[in-house]
């Protein structure tokens, strides 16, 4: 075996030494190249040890025809068996990096794509989520008119903090709703966040605690359905399209709701710098505009009824002075940060609301 002199000098010295691993490298290679790749684990093994070699093109080489056969195999529903494809995301995120092949991560993440959420029954509601601060009553005549099979009742407790007597009746009532579940409804799902983290916050989570749902219905506690609108609704909605449809007219659009998966995906989650409430809406609803993609369904068939069913707005602040003193205040800061070009994404002085949330909670 070639080997430098101690203490070489001159980089020419050294040229042979290198020309020799050079010549060992690609002998390395080709070996490696015509064992056997039918198991996973061999694949991943063989592509981590060209990597070491710096044999990049030849690693890109065998998880190229391995991220094909896997995207082919996909299935046409829910989602891949993480476990068995563990070891080809692991080789596709070593080669991409270290090649910087968009390419192979283009590929990946529209085969993704083309996923679509586990079908859920005819006419059965795959998600309801339901931001809650006071009003028990309210929350019960709501409850009694969900009149279509439910799999999950997501509730976020927003009285986190509270001690006044409704807030521990409220935290009473929710606590006996998940432990005693409710008919027509598969479970039901109760998150307690420390305080009211806002009303986009809350439809976050509900959001993003359930991500296999293919299709939520998000609204308000003080809402009541007529009976038959939610069966018409269901019967409209495709969850294999991303589609959104208001049960509201107007600017109260954003009262009763449905979203499918595919329609949040391609929209995104909801600005929590609007706190706690009001202008979220009007930040959803432009950027629903501004995806051309998301189909805008006519909910027009329920607008009257669901208005004469629910002649009240606004239950909460309605109920409590101090959180209609406090509104005053936050929605006038809401309306100044809606209108404010500067808000958007491209700021970076504009990417968090927490110093808006403390102003807001400090001078109630």
């Amino acid at each position: 075996m070639i080997q430098p002199t101690n203490h070489p000098s001159d980089p020419a010295e050294l040229e042979p030494c290198v020309a020799h691993w050079h010549l060992q490298g690609e002998s390395y290679t080709r070996t490696l190249l015509r064992l056997g790749h039918e198991q996973p684990q061999q694949r991943a093994k063989t592509i981590t040890l060209l990597l070491k070699l710096g044999a990049w093109a030849e690693a890109r080489s065998l998880v190229l025809p391995w991220l094909m056969e896997w995207l082919a195999a996909l299935p046409q529903r829910g989602r891949p068996d993480r476990d068995a494809s563990v070891e080809l995301w692991r080789c596709l995120a070593a080669v991409s990096e270290r090649s910087h092949d968009d390419q192979l991560l283009q590929l990946f993440w529209q085969g993704l794509a083309r996923l679509r959420p586990a079908a859920s029954s005819s006419g059965v509601l795959p998600l309801v989520g339901v931001p809650i601060l006071n009003g028990v009553t309210h929350l019960q005549r709501l409850l009694a008119s969900l009149d279509v099979p439910i799999q999950t009742l997501a509730l976020v407790d927003q009285s986190g903090g509270r001690t006044d007597p409704a807030s521990l009746n409220l935290r009473r009532e929710l606590q006996r709703l998940e432990d005693e579940g409710l008919p027509g409804v598969d479970q039901v799902r109760v998150s307690r966040p420390f305080g009211n983290a806002g009303v986009a916050a809350a439809w976050n989570q509900i959001l993003l605690g359930f991500p296999q749902a293919s299709l939520v219905l998000l609204v308000n506690h003080d809402v009541a359905f007529p009976p038959g609108v939610l069966a018409e609704a269901l019967a409209r909605l495709n969850p294999d399209q991303p589609q959104y449809m208001a049960l509201f007219p107007g600017e109260r659009a954003f009262s009763a709701f449905l979203l499918t998966a595919l329609a949040w995906d391609a929209v995104g989650l909801f600005d929590e710098r609007y706190y706690p409430a009001y202008c979220e809406d009007l930040d959803y609803r432009d950027r629903l505009l501004a995806t051309p993609v998301v189909q805008r369904l006519d909910g027009s068939f329920a607008h009257a009824r669901m208005v004469r069913w629910n002649p009240r707005q606004s239950s909460t602040l309605a109920d409590d002075p101090a959180l209609a003193k406090a509104n005053s205040r936050s929605f006038e800061l809401n309306r100044l940060w809606y209108s404010f070009r500067g808000r958007g994404p491209g700021s970076a002085w504009v990417t968090s609301g927490q110093w808006r949330q403390r102003w807001l909670t400090q001078w109630d």
